[in-house]
């Protein structure tokens, strides 16, 4: 039994002396490349250094709706541009039931139904041609969308019923949007 304890500490205590000097040698070239600045880094206006963008940020940035067409925008079915009551989804009359889009980061709400961004396939600053999730009352669906904001200030959506013939349907921007 002695000559067990004594094996151990024979092998044991070089071995763990060689582990600790590795890690300590790992740990002093990883400060070293801490401190130095990092040549991808991108200068500022006011000279400081900035990290360039994340591929997360990127990525996230790809899969959301763009900013110029989020908001509220009712359906361009007055033949004038909508007041706030035409926005007014909380309304007791039905005329805008189904006609007000909501259009956020992550997708859109029309009524009781809506869809959240899964795959991108075309994105610019004004438009996006995406597949959405519209999973409704646990069945799952998805849709394919393009939403892009027009040159006279109207939002045009496309949608691709599956068959290759998209119905379009244009919208005004609620006032305050």
């Amino acid at each position: 039994r002695r000559w067990g304890k004594l094996m151990i500490r024979i092998l044991f205590v070089p071995g763990l002396a060689i582990f600790i000097a590795a890690c300590t040698a790992n740990q002093e070239a990883s400060e070293g490349d801490i401190a130095e600045p990092a040549s991808s880094e991108i200068s500022n206006s006011e000279g400081s250094t900035a990290p360039p963008p994340t591929e997360s940020t990127d990525t996230a940035f790809a899969m959301s709706m763009p900013e110029a067409v989020r908001g509220m925008w009712r359906e361009d079915d007055l033949g004038r541009a909508p007041t706030a009551e035409d926005c007014n989804q909380t309304s007791t009359s039905n005329r805008n039931f189904g006609k007000v889009l909501t259009v956020r980061a992550d997708g859109y709400s029309l009524f009781e139904t809506g869809g959240r961004i899964i795959e991108v396939h075309n994105r610019t600053d004004t438009m996006i041609d995406a597949t959405f999730d519209t999973t409704y009352a646990d069945t799952p669906t998805r849709a394919r969308k393009d939403v892009a904001l027009q040159p006279d200030g109207t939002l045009a959506v496309n949608d691709d019923d599956g068959d290759g013939i998209m119905s379009v349907t244009q919208y005004r921007r609620c006032p305050g949007q």
